[in-house]
C-alpha cells in the first residue's frame, strides 16, 4: 500500500492536493431505501446481485467457515450462520449503499498482523465508520491515490496465504483437487468454477468419479 500511495502521488499530484484540502467534517450516511422501486430492484438483483452471488458463497460462507475452522476450531461457526449473517447486515448495508460481506482474505490477513480475537475486526471496524464520518473526503482521495493494480497485488497475498494454509491441512488427494480445479476454472470465471466445484466434490463424495 506504501508503494501504491508513492505512484498514485507521482502520477496524481493533484489529488495529493485534495487530500490537504479536504475538510473534516461530520457527513452522515444517505440512505438509499426511499429511492428503491420495482424496477430498479430487478435491475440490481439480475445485473448486480446474481454475478455476484458465486464470489459471496465462495469466499464470504464456505470459505470463512472452512478458514475460521482450521485457524479457529473452538469457534462455533457454520455455514448457516455466515448466510444469515451477511444477508442480515445486507438488508442494513445495502440501504446505506454500500453492501458488503465476510471475506476468507480478509480474514487472513488480519491474522498476518496478528489479529488473533474480536477485538480486532471490531477495532478495524470502528476507525473504518469514524473514517467515513469524520473523514470522507480525506478517505476517498486516499483509495483513488491507490493505483489498480495494488488491489490485485494484494488479492494476490491474501489469496495465496489462503492457498498455503489450505495445503499444509490434513486434507486428501480428492480435497485437493477440488481445490485446485475450482481455483484454475474460477481464474476464467467465477461462477463456473463454483459449479464445477460443486459437481466434482459430489461426484467424488458418490464415487462417481475417482483419483
Amino acid at each position: 500500500m506504501a508503494v501504491g500511495w508513492t505512484v498514485g502521488a507521482w502520477k496524481q499530484p493533484e489529488l495529493v492536493r485534495s487530500l490537504g484540502e479536504a475538510p473534516w467534517a461530520l457527513h452522515l450516511p444517505e440512505l438509499r431505501w426511499p429511492a428503491f422501486d420495482q424496477p430498479s430492484l430487478w435491475l440490481a438483483a439480475i445485473s448486480l446481485a446474481a454475478t455476484q452471488i458465486p464470489l459471496t458463497f465462495g469466499n464470504a460462507i464456505l470459505g470463512i467457515v472452512a478458514e475460521s475452522r482450521r485457524l479457529f476450531p473452538g469457534v462455533a461457526l457454520d455455514e448457516n450462520r455466515a448466510a444469515r449473517g451477511t444477508g442480515l447486515v445486507n438488508l442494513l448495508a445495502g440501504g446505506l449503499g454500500a453492501p458488503m460481506c465476510f471475506g476468507a482474505g480478509g480474514m487472513a490477513a488480519q491474522v498476518a498482523c496478528g489479529a488473533r480475537t474480536g477485538r480486532a475486526p471490531i477495532f478495524l471496524g470502528s476507525v473504518l465508520v469514524l473514517a467515513g464520518l469524520f473523514a470522507s473526503g480525506q478517505l476517498t482521495a486516499l483509495l483513488t491515490l491507490l493505483p489498480t493494480g495494488t488491489l490485485g497485488a494484494m488479492l494476490f497475498v491474501a489469496g495465496f496465504s489462503l492457498t498455503i494454509g489450505t495445503a499444509g491441512s490434513a486434507r486428501d488427494k480428492e480435497a485437493r483437487a477440488v481445490l485446485l480445479t475450482t481455483a484454475a476454472v474460477s481464474v476464467w470465471n467465477a461462477g463456473v468454477g463454483v459449479v464445477v466445484g460443486v459437481l466434482l466434490e459430489a461426484g467424488l463424495k458418490s464415487k462417481v468419479m475417482r483419483i
